[in-house]
């Protein structure tokens, strides 16, 4: 005879309280995030640990920490709550039937940019549909995905950027020095890295690959680290107005400099060209809309990767 499996009692709820108490390593702080007393938290504690035959949390002066037994439950009630999101966004999309919500996230692409005629092309077709648009940077984006707090993001991808969401190359830009049409960098017949030591720079932080790439290759000549007057995360138009305005050079991408042809250009000095890719960003194993997919459809497929 087959043994009689438990009966559970409890509820997604009592997930999702338990999972609070986990974020805030508190009953009380717990209970305050989700709106509800104390005691509503200790229940829903009480009976999970009763159906699992467990302690799942040492409760002390420090606050509520996970025992051994609560650190298994806790990634299978962790993975039960993703699932629960993504059933619950599938029947939103059933229900819709390719109305719903997109939310995605960018690097401030330009207005002429694959990504942005694709999205216009989806509001053509989707008059339905809503759009929520977030322009942050690819590691902020990257992680927006992976919490499920974005359905997608497109975003570069410098040489040895590695992602934890999914990540299917679209294609790939190129990352230039540029100045000013008229610029007095261009009076060189061969301009090199040093051609550019009496002039200043807009870059990027510290953190970003690009920047990283420009100075190692000044070390490797043996001149001093660029000098970085203005420091933007994005090539804004109001970053390239000043650019077109002034005698900074500019670390930017190649389709940030398209709108702006007769007034900032390339300047060619060899090896100050960084391949970038593109990719679409998605949580692994996550569900696809329709709308998701559609974007995908519309940006073209390319080569997928798995973090």
């Amino acid at each position: 005879m087959a043994p009689r499996t438990a009966i559970l009692h409890f509820s997604l709820v009592d997930i999702e309280y338990f999972l609070a108490v986990v974020r805030h390593n508190h009953f009380g702080r717990a209970a305050t995030a989700c709106n509800v007393t104390q005691p509503a938290i200790t229940k829903a504690l009480r009976r999970l640990e009763d159906s699992v035959g467990a302690v799942l949390f040492e409760r002390g002066a420090h606050g509520a920490r996970l025992t051994g037994e609560g650190e298994v439950f806790h990634e299978y009630a962790r993975r039960l709550s993703l699932q629960h999101e993504e059933l619950a966004k599938v029947s939103a999309d059933l229900r819709a039937h390719h109305s719903g919500l997109l939310r995605i996230g960018l690097t401030n692409p330009a207005g002429d940019s694959d990504v942005v005629r694709a999205l216009a092309e989806m509001v053509r077709r989707r008059p339905a549909m809503r759009l929520r648009l977030v322009i942050g940077k690819s590691d902020a984006l990257n992680m927006a995905v992976e919490a499920g707090e974005l359905d997608v993001a497109v975003v570069p991808a410098a040489p040895g950027t590695t992602f934890s969401c999914e990540a299917l190359t679209l294609g790939q830009d190129i990352v230039r020095v540029a100045a000013r049409v008229g610029h007095p960098v261009f009076q060189t017949v061969q301009p090199g890295l040093a051609a550019l030591q009496p002039y200043s720079w807009v870059m990027p932080s510290r953190e970003s690959a690009a920047r990283k790439a420009i100075t190692h290759l000044h070390e490797e000549a043996g001149l001093p680290e660029p000098t970085v007057m203005v420091e933007a995360e994005y090539m804004s138009d109001a970053v390239l107005g000043i650019v077109a305005s002034t005698d900074l050079v500019a670390l930017a991408p190649s389709n940030s400099l398209r709108p702006w042809a007769g007034l900032i250009m390339p300047i060619p000095v060899a090896g100050l060209m960084i391949a970038r890719r593109t990719v679409l960003l998605s949580r692994p194993g996550g569900h696809w809309s329709a709308l998701m997919e559609l974007l995908r459809d519309l940006l073209g497929t390319g080569r997928a990767e798995h973090p």
